[in-house]
């Protein structure tokens, strides 16, 4: 293998190694509840939230559609609930709220979920864990440029070294 197919390589391993987490997962369920044979669930998303914004998706089995969800959610620590009507998920198979995390404790949900068969509730809790600091989320970005210096330090002295030594032009 060629000197330039090793350094690629090395490069992709470094981008890989240094790349924030992604946040592709569809969310960790935190409560299920059931009405006669139909089915409700409620996750949250990302699996393993830290302060900040949070979503809460809940998803019906299709017999319970059209549903109307009531969402209230409280930290541990703060006394004041946050209660919201969830809206439509983007992706079309649920309702979804986006909630402000602003502490790192556990937090304790209770949705109501009104359909034409009845009422479900479901109850869950999720803990939430202190933001990261600055430098970890922000570190990806800094140290994606080592690799491209690198490289162009190996070239400007792969190509100082041809110049030295081309025999083909009397260059010495």
């Amino acid at each position: 293998m060629k000197w330039r197919g090793k350094i690629i390589i090395c490069i992709a391993l470094l981008i890989c190694a240094i790349a924030s987490r992604a946040n592709a997962d569809g969310g960790q369920v935190i409560a299920t509840a059931t009405l006669g044979r139909e089915h409700a669930v409620m996750m949250v998303n990302p699996s393993m939230p830290t302060v900040g914004m949070v979503a809460l998706i809940v998803r019906v089995s299709p017999g319970l559609e059209p549903f109307e969800c009531i969402l209230s959610a409280q930290s541990q620590v703060d006394s004041v609930p946050i209660q919201c009507i969830m809206n439509a998920d983007p992706d079309g198979l649920g309702q979804r709220a986006l909630i402000e995390c602003a502490d790192a404790s556990q937090w304790i949900i209770n949705v109501r979920i009104t359909t034409p068969l009845g009422m479900i509730e479901l109850n869950g809790q999720f803990p939430v864990a202190p933001a990261p600091a600055k430098w970890q989320t922000q570190s990806p970005w800094i140290l994606i440029w080592v690799p491209f210096v690198l490289v162009l330090l190996i070239r400007q002295r792969a190509r100082r070294n041809l110049k030295h030594y081309d025999v083909r032009y009397g260059v010495s």
